[in-house]
């Protein structure tokens, strides 16, 4: 595919940016009504549905493979990771330790479930046309 690292440069800046609207919604309006952990289970499936808009703009009308497609999912989802980390670790300071709790499932972090929607969700939604 051509423009596959454009794609997923865009589409791991656009999901950032989303994300960081849904953080603000999250922590002005949501944890305020629901809770710490009511806020944070409201908030995710607003930002599943986010990033599936934000993907399915980006395959419409592009042509590749599976691969290609999963390719730019996962190259996105890694430049929302780096993107993130330094965003959290260099402008908000937060502790290193407190940053990689935010990827514990154990501890019911949602996160990585996101990410993992993130990196799989162009590959399906090219599929499904």
């Amino acid at each position: 595919m051509r423009g596959g690292v454009a794609c997923a440069a865009v589409y791991g800046v656009a999901t950032f940016a989303a994300g960081f609207a849904c953080g603000a919604l999250r922590e002005l309006a949501l944890i305020p009504a629901f809770g710490p952990r009511g806020g944070h289970l409201v908030e995710f499936p607003l930002m599943i549905a986010a990033v599936l808009l934000i993907a399915q703009r980006l395959v419409r009308g592009r042509h590749a493979t599976s691969a290609q497609w999963l390719g730019v999912g996962l190259a996105g989802a890694a430049l929302l990771v780096a993107i993130e980390a330094a965003f959290a670790l260099f402008i908000l300071k937060r502790p290193p330790e407190d940053y990689v709790a935010g990827f514990d499932v154990t501890r019911g972090a949602l996160f990585p479930y996101g990410l993992a929607i993130m990196a799989i969700a162009p590959t399906l939604l090219a599929r499904r046309g």
